[in-house]
């Protein structure tokens, strides 16, 4: 049996604020999880880059037993086939760095931790050539922050931290016009580990996120592009940092587990929305299970459905209107933690790497997806 994987954009609506229910750990025979081709290398903490139908671009991660050593590699992974192409390395090694797709197909690659220390350098992926070639470093060093597309095709990059896990409050865009990084107004609130959703009217939610060592901030705010400035906004009900968030079609953002100091035994399963209209955070369904390192393991689908993987051998799904999280048929069998999940055409998530307790990365992969959506053939 082989599964074909194709893309679709766009999201589709989401339903009003309402009351949830506590949550019942259920198994749904509608959304089942399926072990699919393996990578070329063990990978956590990488950066997964859907390019077109046919594509998604792997840079980097950790390779090795305590998320060592660092990786310059990255490969293609095609989504018809499910087989994996290897392309010429990156020019630096990096784990916990940013990635983001350039509305000229190509893909920036940006900071980092290099195995030695942050890294401010740059490059870009050009799929036409399969190279990777180097791009104006940015004007900050930084690991651990997150890179928004902006409108204008401008990517906005937030906090992050230094070499020595101290939190920023620096962010810069690139501009893809100058070709180059430039400046903006300093956050309210330092900030690494933390999420960013884009608002529909251009705005960026910046949520969360580790303020000081071992302290996570409920804080967040609104980058304007208008104004290149950032503004502050209603704070979350839980403070939280390695946690998950996704725009939902409606305008509102769902933020989803985290740690209340960036460690193990204080991961929650609370999810929470975000109002643009009102600037106030409400509480969602919860989780099944406790999750944090789950940043880039986060995604909402066209149908509206959320999808959560990692810190848990469960999938879990979210569809608009229900009450709570239900779990996918199957496991990905580790309680795998900094995986990518990234959303394919026929309501499909593709899910990559991670590593387990033993901070052991793999190289395995896997397609969740609702049955009468799946596109097989023989």
């Amino acid at each position: 049996m082989k599964t074909k994987l194709i893309f679709v954009a766009g999201l589709s609506c989401f339903t009003p604020a309402q009351a949830f229910a506590a949550p019942k750990p259920l198994t749904t025979p509608d959304w089942t999880v399926q072990a699919a081709f393996n990578l070329s290398v063990p990978r956590a903490a990488h950066q997964a880059t859907l390019l077109s139908e046919a594509l998604v671009l792997v840079t980097g991660g950790c390779s090795g037993s305590g998320c060592s050593p660092v990786e310059r590699s990255a490969e293609l992974f095609h989504t018809s086939t499910g087989r994996t192409e290897i392309t010429p390395p990156m020019r630096e090694a990096r784990v916990a760095h940013m990635a983001a797709l350039l509305k000229d197909g190509r893909v920036l690659v940006a900071g980092g931790w290099t195995g030695n220390q942050t890294t401010a350098s740059a490059e870009f992926f050009d799929p036409g050539t399969r190279t990777f070639t180097p791009a104006a470093a940015m004007l900050s060093a930084r690991m651990d922050a997150t890179a928004t597309p902006l409108t204008d095709g401008s990517i906005l990059l937030t906090g992050g931290a230094s070499a020595v896990n101290n939190a920023l409050s620096q962010a810069e865009v690139f501009d893809l016009n100058k070709g180059r990084f430039v400046a903006t107004g300093p956050m309210h609130q330092a900030r690494a580990h933390h999420a960013a959703a884009r608002l529909p009217d251009g705005r960026v939610l910046v949520i969360g996120g580790l303020h000081k060592r071992q302290l996570a901030t409920a804080t967040a705010e609104l980058y304007n592009p208008a104004t290149n400035t950032f503004s502050q906004t209603g704070a979350m009900r839980h403070a939280r940092c390695k946690h998950g968030a996704v725009p939902l079609q409606d305008g509102r953002v769902m933020v989803i587990g985290g740690s209340r100091n960036c460690e193990e035994q204080h991961r929650i399963a609370q999810t929470e929305i975000y109002d643009p209209d009102t600037g106030r955070f409400s509480e969602g369904p919860s989780l099944l299970n406790p999750r944090y390192k789950i940043v880039t393991a986060t995604t909402v689908l066209p149908s509206g459905d959320v999808v959560v993987v990692g810190d848990a051998k469960d999938v879990e799904i979210w569809t608009p209107g229900a009450a709570a999280f239900v779990k996918a048929v199957g496991s990905i069998g580790n309680r795998l933690a900094f995986s990518t999940a990234t959303p394919l055409s026929g309501g499909k998530v593709l899910v990559l790497g991670g590593y387990d307790n033993h901070i052991r990365p793999t190289a395995q992969s896997w397609l969740v997806y609702r049955k009468n959506q799946a596109d097989t053939s023989d």
